[in-house]
């Protein structure tokens, strides 16, 4: 299973958001340079993030994005849905053919359905804060550019 690059962008959107101390707005033209993602890609996925109420746009001069709710309560299954839809790896109303023509019907669902439920767990229990303290804490590890270090460790962060 891979997750898609819109939902790593988006996790590397919303970490530089936290993670970053200045919590003044963030361009969409700031944050396609800091984080190395096209532009256009990535304003349709602040679009959605906006939509979905996870950060808001503020208008004007000093413009951009902003978190709008609280990092403890933005979970990665919260970005996950935004991004992916439903999470759905096995669609048991599709493959009903499939599961009649065998006599082991439908046992793979019920594992696919462990699955489901365990990754969607694991996504629920990382929130934003907590990959953000994990980036802090591989930025303390050392660095002399601190922002380029803050990006880095982001990424590591969003890798594991």
């Amino acid at each position: 299973m891979k997750f898609s690059a819109k939902l790593e962008y988006a996790l590397l959107a919303l970490l530089y958001l936290k993670c970053e101390p200045d919590e003044t707005p963030v361009s969409g033209r700031q944050l396609s340079e800091k984080l190395c993602i096209p532009y256009r890609f990535l304003e349709q996925i602040l679009s959605d993030l906006k939509k979905s109420g996870l950060v808001r746009s503020v208008r004007g001069y000093q413009g951009g994005y902003q978190l709008n709710a609280e990092p403890d309560n933005i979970s990665i299954y919260d970005i996950f849905k935004v991004t992916e839809g439903n999470f759905e790896p096995w669609d048991c109303a599709n493959s009903m053919e499939r599961c009649h023509t065998s006599d082991n019907k439908c046992v793979i669902s019920h594992f696919y359905a462990d699955f489901k439920q365990t990754l969607i767990k694991l996504m629920q229990s990382y929130t934003l804060q907590k990959l953000c303290i994990t980036a802090q804490a591989l930025k303390k590890q050392g660095s002399d550019q601190p922002e380029k270090e803050t990006i880095s460790s982001i990424r590591k962060t969003v890798a594991n």
